[in-house]
């Protein structure tokens, strides 16, 4: 992904891929003023798109009125409650196992590919075959190390907090910020979750590609930078 556009291979059942680009959609007004203030870029990236997160917390918030409202303090209510909690949990579990345990060798693989190619790319590297299958399969802007960041703030507030929709939302905003901080991964402290995010990262949500899944991020990445080379 680029400013501009999205480039991405997608697989044929003979074993052959084809690139395929997407111009991306540009925020403007005054929610690309908004995407710029600490705080309020979190809570824009919590419900732009992230379908999950939003499910989650509206149903948060449905367990937290059941929970803290007198009226609805009945055997029927808490017991509707508990059915709520259950379902959270559920979800979360699902959401897990969707991402960790139903995720192929071969996907692990293509996404070490990815991030290979794209250490490649910020370093200036050519993009060719050796050079890319040097490089680590470890990323900056992975998800795995926002979630390092959210595990803990999570911890922290569902000790200090008995709103889960106020722990979930919070926890997402300030990972958000810590995360999106410039060369965060170099700051004293901040550093030390972004290790354990790569640890993750090496260890369990990539593994080493093929010279032909390398190939085929090459190809992916060569398009893309193209394309915004051209805009």
């Amino acid at each position: 992904m680029s400013d501009n556009y999205t480039a991405k291979f997608i697989m044929q059942k003979d074993g052959s891929y084809r690139i395929v680009t997407e111009k991306r959609m540009k925020i403007a007004g005054i929610r690309k003023y908004l995407r710029k203030i600490p705080i309020i870029k979190g809570v824009s990236s919590m419900f732009s798109g992230n379908r999950v997160i939003v499910l989650l917390v509206a149903i948060c918030i449905f367990d937290d009125a059941l929970r803290h409202t007198n009226k609805f303090q009945t055997p029927d209510f808490i017991l509707a409650g508990t059915i709520v909690s259950v379902v959270i949990s559920v979800i979360c579990l699902a959401y897990l196992l969707k991402k960790i345990i139903y995720k192929s060798k071969d996907t692990w693989a293509y996404h070490g590919a990815e991030h290979k190619t794209i250490y490649a790319c910020e370093n200036g590297m050519e993009l060719t075959l050796e050079n890319v299958r040097g490089c680590p399969r470890t990323a900056r802007r992975c998800g795995t190390n926002f979630i390092m960041f959210f595990l803990l703030f999570f911890t922290v507030f569902a000790v200090l907090l008995d709103y889960s929709s106020l722990i979930i939302v919070f926890s997402y905003v300030l990972a958000y910020e810590l995360f999106d901080i410039k060369n965060g991964d170099r700051l004293p402290v901040i550093k030390l979750f972004f290790k354990l995010g790569y640890f993750c990262q090496q260890r369990f949500f990539t593994r080493e590609p093929s010279d032909a899944q390398l190939r085929a991020a090459i190809d992916a990445m060569k398009k893309l930078t193209e394309l915004q080379n051209h805009t």
